[in-house]
């Protein structure tokens, strides 16, 4: 592991973000709407690669970005397993390598079929994998050291910016953990204690914190001095990318804002509607479910920790007894707002606003934009 100390020049704005996850564009749109420059630094706190449509371009992105000598981008726990994965492929795991690109197929984009197709060729069998691995670590042999280089984490004066979180309170005693008890730290924003420095962390998507709310915003907790920045780019459909900006390394925390970007249409609203008074959040940490009625599009289920009765598309259902990430809650709308359109159902939209998902049943002004 390397650990990175350094001293940040007063009056010099910090961007913060994490978990890229192969969006390169939305990366770029942020940091022109921040008006990104020389005098600016920017941390990128893990997980640049995987799970998005271009993670070879977001590579190259940060690659080409770190010439500037202002970006520290550090080591996520996909970023470094991917790296791993390659580099350890052989006889003995390569049907267990394959498998992998297989179940990664078939929801997501893979690094590992972006390299071998910008070498003309395409895996399909476990042989395939190995008979390409020594072009595959030639070729890109400039993008996985820049991987494998990463420094795990950077203190500064006021902030400690590491991918999954912190072990030891004391910040030097996490040297001498493992990687990847820094680097994959689930639930870190929830179960963490207290620090002398704010902790900035991606990792786990901030909608994940709430069992009634789902919010991609970034969070902060003043007490514990810990801000959790992942959005769920790429991981969640309502995901977006944060920016985290900080004004300068004195300034107060109430001070720090934010902007973030996603790839949803949007539309303008044309009614009102009163948010939910008991909304629930169902998270893939907490998604088991009994169907109590089931019908063509929609059912009615149970969330068996909270008792909650709730209709979900049953697009939304698996092996029977699970939800995928899911809300009832219904957005406070005016007439006139933006909303981040996820899916239309025949009972209305998922959307998002302001950063939180969840349902609109009104009418839109006009055709969706961005589609």
């Amino acid at each position: 592991m390397k650990f990175l100390r350094r001293d940040i020049d007063r009056g010099r704005r910090i961007l913060v973000t994490s978990d890229i996850h192969g969006h390169p564009e939305l990366l770029k749109r942020l940091l022109s709407d921040a008006g990104f420059t020389a005098d600016d630094l920017l941390v990128i706190v893990g997980d640049i690669v995987e799970k998005g449509p271009d993670s070879l371009g977001a590579l190259r992105l940060v690659m080409k970005l770190c010439e500037g000598g202002n970006v520290i981008p550090l080591l996520g726990n996909v970023d470094a397993w991917r790296v791993l994965m390659i580099d350890s492929l052989c006889v003995e795991n390569a049907e267990e390598f394959y498998n992998y690109l297989e179940s990664i197929r078939s929801w997501t984009g893979c690094m590992w079929d972006e390299m071998t197709a910008e070498l003309g060729v395409i895996c399909k069998s476990p042989a395939d994998v190995l008979s390409i691995k020594d072009r595959v670590t030639e070729h890109f042999r400039p993008e996985l050291e820049f991987l494998s280089g990463l420094p795990t984490l950077l203190e500064t004066q006021k902030y400690v910016f590491v991918h999954g979180g912190l072990r030891d309170t004391d910040i030097a005693a996490n040297e001498r953990r493992g990687l990847f008890e820094l680097l994959k730290y689930d639930n870190f924003y929830a179960e963490a204690p207290a620090f002398e420095k704010y902790v900035v962390v991606g990792h786990y998507p901030t909608t994940l914190y709430d069992d009634k709310i789902a919010c991609c915003n970034p969070k902060t907790d003043t007490e514990r001095k810990i801000i959790a920045v992942d959005g769920g780019c790429g991981i969640k459909e309502y995901g977006q990318l944060n920016l985290l900006i900080i004004p300068d390394i004195d300034a107060d925390i109430s001070e720090n804002t934010f902007i973030c970007a996603d790839n949803l249409p949007t539309a303008t609203a044309l009614d009102s509607q009163e948010p939910s008074r008991d909304p629930v959040n169902i998270r893939w940490t907490d998604n088991k479910i009994e169907t109590l009625e089931k019908h063509d599009d929609f059912s009615l289920i149970r969330h068996l920790s909270t008792g909650h009765e709730v209709w979900i598309p049953n697009k939304y259902i698996y092996r029977d007894d699970r939800a995928r990430d899911y809300t009832d809650y219904m957005l406070p709308v005016e007439p006139g707002d933006i909303l981040s359109l996820v899916e239309r159902t025949s009972r209305g939209w998922l959307a998002k606003k302001d950063g939180v998902f969840g349902w609109y049943l009104g009418r839109l002004g006009s055709e969706p934009k961005g589609e």
